[in-house]
C-alpha cells in the first residue's frame, strides 16, 4: 500500500484529496495546523475527511523545525499549502513559498517518489501579483530538486466562484471590467481526480478547468437566477479601480495583493482543458440550501 503525505488537508482542495486518495486505497497522512477542521465540513461544502486519515500531522509550515520527520515513510507528497485569504501572521513568501520549499526538503531527505504541487493557470504570466511569483518561485524550486514532480494548475475553484452568491444574496454583484472574460472553474472533486492520477503520470504541467465555460457576467446572472432574484450587476471599470488601491499596498499589502488577483482574472480568459463532471448551478444550488436553509427568496 502506498503512503501519501497531503500536507494542506484542512483546505477546500486538501480535503477532496484525502478523500480521493482513500478512496483509491493509499494510506494518508494529513499536515495540519488544527486537526478539529478534517472533522466539520467546509463553509464552502468541503467534507469532514476526519475518521477517513490513518495520521494526523500536527505542523506549521512557517516553522521547519515542527515538520521534522514529516515525510517518514511516505511515498508521495502532495501540497495545496498557501495563503488563500488575508493574513497579517505570515506572508506568501512565508507560506506559499518558503512553507512548501520546507516540506519539500523533508521529502528530499527521506527519497519520496513524487511531489505533487498545485499552483494557478498559467501562473508565469502573473508573477507580479506576490502571490502567485510566491508558488511559481516553489516551482522552479521543485524543478531544480530531482524530485519526481507534476504540477496542477487549475483555473480556478468552484469555492472562489461562491463569492458571486455571497455577493447576490446581499443584493447585487460587482464586476471588474466588462464582464465578458470568460472562465472554466472547477469542482474541488474534479481536480482532486486529476491529483491523484498524476501520482502515474509522466506530465510535469498539468492545467485543467472544469466543464462548462462562463463570462463573468453569467456566473453573476446564475448566482442571482439560483437565488430566484432579479439581476442586480454594477461593472466597475479596472482602471477606475487601481489607483484607490494603491494606498493598500502600504497598509494592508495582502489585500492590495487580493484586489490584484481580482483584476487580473476578471480581465482576462482563463480557459483550460475541460474536465470533470460537477456542474457550477448544482453548486450554487447545495451552497444556497447550506447557507441559507429553507429560507425563501427575495423576490424584489
Amino acid at each position: 500500500m502506498k503512503k501519501v503525505l497531503v500536507a494542506g488537508a484542512s483546505g477546500y482542495l486538501g480535503k477532496y484529496v484525502v478523500a480521493e486518495f482513500k478512496k483509491r486505497g493509499y494510506w494518508v497522512r494529513a499536515l495540519v495546523r488544527n486537526p478539529k477542521k478534517l472533522n466539520v465540513v467546509g463553509p464552502y461544502l468541503e467534507p469532514a475527511v476526519g475518521e477517513l486519515v490513518d495520521d494526523i500531522f500536527v505542523g506549521d509550515v512557517t516553522k521547519p523545525e515542527s515538520l521534522r520527520g514529516i515525510c517518514r515513510d511516505i511515498d508521495i507528497v502532495f501540497s495545496s499549502v498557501g495563503i488563500t485569504k488575508p493574513n497579517e501572521k505570515a506572508s506568501f513568501m512565508d507560506v506559499d513559498y518558503r512553507g512548501n520549499k520546507a516540506i519539500l526538503n523533508e521529502a528530499l531527505k527521506e527519497s519520496v517518489e513524487k511531489f505533487i504541487f498545485v499552483s494557478v493557470f498559467n501562473g508565469a504570466r502573473y508573477t507580479y501579483i506576490e502571490g502567485i511569483k510566491a508558488r511559481e518561485m516553489f516551482v522552479e524550486e521543485l524543478k531544480k530538486s530531482g524530485i519526481n514532480y507534476s504540477v496542477i494548475r487549475p483555473t480556478g475553484f468552484f469555492s472562489d466562484m461562491s463569492q458571486f452568491l455571497q455577493m447576490a444574496i446581499k443584493g447585487r454583484v460587482y464586476l471588474i471590467g466588462s464582464g465578458k472574460n470568460a472562465m472554466n472553474p472547477i469542482h474541488g472533486a474534479d481536480v482532486a481526480k486529476v491529483c491523484v492520477d498524476a501520482v502515474n503520470m509522466d506530465e510535469k504541467d498539468i492545467p485543467i478547468g472544469g466543464p462548462e465555460i462562463f463570462r463573468y457576467i453569467d456566473i453573476a446572472k446564475l448566482a442571482f437566477e439560483v437565488l430566484g432574484k432579479k439581476p442586480k450587476i454594477t461593472r466597475m471599470p479596472s482602471w477606475l479601480i487601481k489607483p484607490f488601491i494603491l494606498p493598500l499596498r502600504l497598509f494592508k499589502k495582502k489585500y492590495y495583493v487580493l484586489m490584484q488577483f481580482l483584476i487580473a482574472a476578471m480581465t482576462n480568459d482563463f480557459i483550460a482543458p475541460t474536465i470533470g463532471e460537477h456542474r457550477l448551478r448544482d453548486y450554487f444550488e447545495e451552497l444556497k440550501k447550506h447557507w441559507l436553509g429553507d429560507q425563501s427568496s427575495d423576490n424584489e
